[in-house]
């Protein structure tokens, strides 16, 4: 008989690094550059015993509400244990061959739409916080503290940015229409389309001020020539596509 492997579990404590004020002004900037307007106080961690009670908070209150989260096991309020929900998205997708991503990519968009339809919000959406075993998406790191202080819908909205924006390595090989394809999977889903935010429609006013910012990057032979804008580009082509696509909900 083989003995069983002790289950992983995760350690996070009060005193690990927090974001320096630089890391902070850069995540405030960043979301007011993609028209979400993150408190100050929301951006900047400066107690790291506050960010872990609020995480272990919000755990609870997912879990409870039926929701994939890691598992507490023990809360002290200096450290937080959880259990293992398994294999980040991201290396999913590294691992994933190139023909069988886009709807890997595709099915994350769609089970965000779902979780904010329940009336949720993840707060830290990209790749590396979420985790796909084959059958079944989950969620970790919850501890940015975007609720209160800001819409429901606008926190949802800087999710189903998150998830795109941290997806544009693997959607910049495959084109514009890789990209349409996935916001459609939030967006356009019959199960869920009337219970999410209006992506297109905010879509519809961000497109101009990202688009000027692609353009003014242009001026520099070095910015224009780079990975990131490359990626950018391919990311604003794909979302101009999918805001021509159908009329605004009513």
């Amino acid at each position: 008989m083989t003995a069983q492997s002790p289950a992983k579990t995760w350690t996070k404590t009060a005193d690990r690094p927090l974001r320096s004020l630089r890391k902070s002004l850069g995540v405030w900037l960043f979301a007011h550059l993609v028209g979400v307007p993150v408190p100050w106080a929301a951006a900047r961690q400066t107690n790291g015993r506050t960010l872990l009670a609020y995480e272990h908070d919000r755990l609870l209150a997912l879990a409870a509400a039926g929701e994939r989260v890691p598992p507490v096991l023990a809360f002290d309020g200096h450290s937080l244990v959880s259990g293992d929900i398994g294999t980040t998205l991201d290396h999913c997708l590294h691992v994933t061959p190139a023909a069988e991503r886009l709807s890997l990519m595709c099915a994350a968009a769609a089970d965000l739409a779902a979780f904010h339809a329940r009336g949720h919000w993840h707060g830290g959406a990209q790749t590396r916080n979420m985790t796909w075993d084959g059958q079944h998406f989950a969620r970790l790191d919850f501890e940015e503290r975007l609720q209160p202080g800001m819409p429901l819908a606008t926190v949802q909205i800087y999710d189903a940015l998150q998830l795109i924006l941290s997806l544009t390595r693997y959607l910049q090989l495959q084109g514009p229409q890789a990209v349409q394809a996935v916001l459609s999977a939030y967006a356009d889903t019959p199960a869920t389309r009337d219970q999410v935010p209006d992506l297109r429609a905010f879509l519809r006013r961000l497109l101009p001020r990202l688009q000027r910012v692609s353009r003014m990057a242009a001026w520099s032979s070095r910015l224009d020539r780079s990975r990131e804008l490359e990626r950018l580009r391919t990311v604003l082509d794909g979302m101009a596509a999918f805001v021509r696509e159908a009329p605004p909900r009513a």
